[in-house]
Order: structure tokens, then sequence, then C-alpha cells
């Protein structure tokens, strides 16, 4: 069932044509110079910084430590689900062998239904909880990149962060069918809101370690509250080992 979370990163992002990014782009420019002709001080030049969040999110150990322990669970859980669907496989094949109008017949078409009802309740629920934990994971990690983002805007000087991604749109898997390429590939290209940016505005990798940095000092902490395991008492020194018997021949 689980795969590498994307979530809301594969989703399509509200799509803004390249008019309608570049009219934005032009009144954000012209705005300073309209207020310096309105007679106020000269504006400075606007600082533009990039961030590919793509690339932040895939290269976090948040999302690898959540996806750990995501398969965890479901290898946990993936025991009872086969379970579950073997005895729905063996009553289903015990009802072929007995007389329809039998009352064993009738007793084990119960038991089936049950059983049936039983599996789509645990995987149900087994799937509405991984979903849960998803929602909770992907709502927490986009505040902290955005408050990272809007630090690192504010101690850079920056008066704009714009999304980027990674320029080569046709990287995907080769086996997906062709429409679902085609398809994916438009999407991609719709979701393209910067064209082109100078590497130099790019602050990408700082807000990873940024990030990177603070979870591992958390995940270290956390560790250490930790109870230990209790030590297993040492031999005192002196203490004669017991000697094993030597077989005899």
């Amino acid at each position: 069932m689980h795969k590498e979370y994307r979530g809301w990163l594969a989703q399509p992002w509200p799509r803004l044509d390249e008019p309608t990014v570049a009219l934005l782009l032009l009144i954000l420019t012209l705005l300073p110079w309209m207020a310096f002709a309105a007679g106020n001080e000269p504006p400075r030049p606007l600082k533009v910084g990039a961030v590919n969040i793509v690339r932040v999110f895939d290269e976090l150990d948040e999302k690898v430590d959540m996806n750990a322990d995501l398969r965890q669970l479901e290898e946990k859980r993936a025991g009872k689900l086969r379970d579950l669907r073997e005895r729905c496989k063996s009553l289903e094949e015990k009802g072929k062998l007995l007389r329809p109008d039998s009352e064993e017949a009738k007793n084990n078409a119960k038991l089936l239904e049950e059983a049936i009802r039983e599996f789509r309740s645990y995987f149900d629920a087994n799937e509405d909880d991984i979903y849960s934990k998803l929602y909770d994971f992907t709502l927490s990690i986009y505040k902290k990149i955005r408050d990272e983002v809007e630090a690192c805007a504010r101690e850079a000087g920056y008066d704009i962060v714009l999304r980027t991604r990674d320029a080569d749109v046709a990287e995907m898997d080769p086996q997906l069918r062709p429409r679902t390429r085609y398809m994916e590939l438009n999407r991609r290209i719709e979701s393209q809101v910067v064209l082109f940016h100078n590497p130099a505005f790019d602050f990408t990798s700082t807000i990873v370690k940024r990030l990177n940095d603070r979870h591992q000092a958390t995940k270290a902490e956390r560790e250490k509250q930790q109870p230990k395991a209790p030590k297993t008492e040492k031999e005192k020194p002196g203490t004669p080992k017991p000697k094993t018997a030597t077989p005899t021949k």
C-alpha cells in the first residue's frame, strides 16, 4: 500500500500561466520606482531568492525517518491482513465443496460474510490511520519549511522568494504508460512558475541543512532522555569461570 511519500508535492499547483507570472514580477519590480516617482526616497534594487521545495522535502532526514516508521507499521499490520485474507479464501474454497442447501453450507456462508466484513473493516481502518499520519506529518513539515524559508529570507534581506523546480521535467519512470507519462509531463510543465533563475540566488541547500541539523539535534535529545536497557551483571573479578565438562571418548 505505502510508497515513498510525496504528498502535496505530487499534487497539481494552482495554475499560473507565463503572462500572469511575468505581470506579477513586473508589478513587484515597478512598485518601488512608482513610490520614488511620488517623491519618496530612491528605491534599492529588488532582492529575489529561490528555493526548490521539492528537493528540500526529498532531502529531509525527518522524511526518511517518517517513511521508515510507516514501513515498520505496515509490516506489523500486513501479517493480520494476510491472515484475514487467507481465512476468507479458505472459507470460500470450503463453500464450493458443500451442498448449497445444507446447514453446514449456510453456516459457512455466514462465517465467510463475517470474515470479509472484518477484513474490509481492518483494511479501511489501517488505511485511514496511515493517511491520518501522513496528513499530520505533511502539515507539520510544510509549516517548518515555510518558517525556515522566511527566517533565511529575512536574514539574507530577500524581498521575495520564488518556488522553483528541477529544470528536467521529462525525468520520470520509464515504466509509466505513454498516456500517464504524457499527462505527467503536461502537469510538470504547467507547474513551472520560474523558467530561469540565477543559481547564486538559490538557497535550497541552506534550508535543507538547517532543517536537518535541527531534526538531528531534537532526535539526539529524545534518544538521550529514553531509559537505557538494564545492563547484565558482570562477573566479579577473581571469580573462577565454571569449567566445561570434557566429553569422554
